[in-house]
């Protein structure tokens, strides 16, 4: 497996972990509690953890054309923007307080696919 494929399996794991599990199968009370929501919002909450997963689809199509030795950029910008602007978005807003970890972790894949698109050579490189 790739660095690249190595970093999208971290990716997938944590944002099943963190956020799509979660938002498709909590119930819908302990969800609401969760998020601090009302019963109005959680239509929403759970249309965004079907986004979410839609990315997780996203992601593992960057396998293939990795284990090929062809860099997937479109999956790779697709994580510069997703990350990256989840980051940027709880900085601006305040809400990285709240959300340590989770600015850390999806800080970190952003500033990783970076590098990924900046070295697609280095990249591509079997890590075992």
């Amino acid at each position: 497996m790739t660095f690249l494929g190595l970093l999208l399996v971290f990716k997938i794991g944590v944002t099943l972990i963190m956020a799509s599990i979660p938002m498709l199968m909590l119930p819908g009370e302990r969800l609401m509690a969760t998020l601090k929501i009302g019963a109005e919002a959680l239509p929403l909450a759970r249309l965004y953890g079907v986004a979410i997963t839609a990315l997780l689809v996203g992601y593992a199509s960057g396998f293939a054309p990795a284990a090929a030795g062809i860099f997937p950029w479109g999956v790779v910008i697709m994580g510069i923007v997703s990350n990256g602007g989840v980051t940027i978005t709880l900085v601006i807003t305040g809400a990285w307080r709240r959300a340590v970890p989770a600015v850390a972790v999806f800080g970190s894949i952003a500033v990783a696919l970076i590098g990924c698109a900046l070295a697609p050579g280095a990249a591509l490189v079997r890590a075992f």
